[in-house]
């Protein structure tokens, strides 16, 4: 996969903002996610807290289930993650326990961000026992991906 291509991040940004729109249109937290390999969508995923009732419904656990499963793997280390909300602490765990190599985000979510809050673990390094910490890639398509929530 080609990570220095800067459109090619924002081509992905878009696949999940229009999937963040569909979680809006079903009465969701507007953020899509979306998992790539070698230049190709493996898995998405669209918030479906409510609609599931599920609390670990968010969209990057729902992506980050599928693409284990398609894979039967939870090596995700050849993988990107996009996403239009920064990972919180719960998925910031699960792409640290996939390896994912890279975290595509286009908004950052500081109060319960796994990058950008008080407690970093998608990035600190520190953590004994867990994967080295994925590429951050941050504020792709930023401003659309802020109006998602305005």
């Amino acid at each position: 996969m080609i990570f220095h291509d800067e459109g090619k991040h924002e081509a992905y940004m878009r696949r999940a903002i229009e999937l963040a729109k569909i979680a809006v249109s079903k009465g969701e937290t507007a953020v899509g996610s979306l998992i790539v390999q070698d230049g190709k969508i493996l898995s998405e995923g669209i918030e479906a807290v409510r609609t599931a009732m599920d609390v670990s419904a968010h969209a990057e656990m729902i992506a980050i289930r599928q693409a284990c499963r398609d894979l039967r793997t939870f090596d995700l280390s050849d993988c990107a993650l996009y996403t239009t909300a920064e990972p919180c602490f719960m998925c910031s765990y699960a792409v640290r326990r996939t390896r994912i190599g890279t975290v595509v985000i286009g908004r950052s979510t500081s109060h319960i961000g796994g990058h950008s809050s008080r407690y970093p673990i998608l990035t600190d390094s520190r953590i004994v026992g867990w994967s080295k910490p994925p590429r951050i890639v941050s504020g792709v398509l930023k401003v659309e991906c802020e109006a998602l929530h305005s």
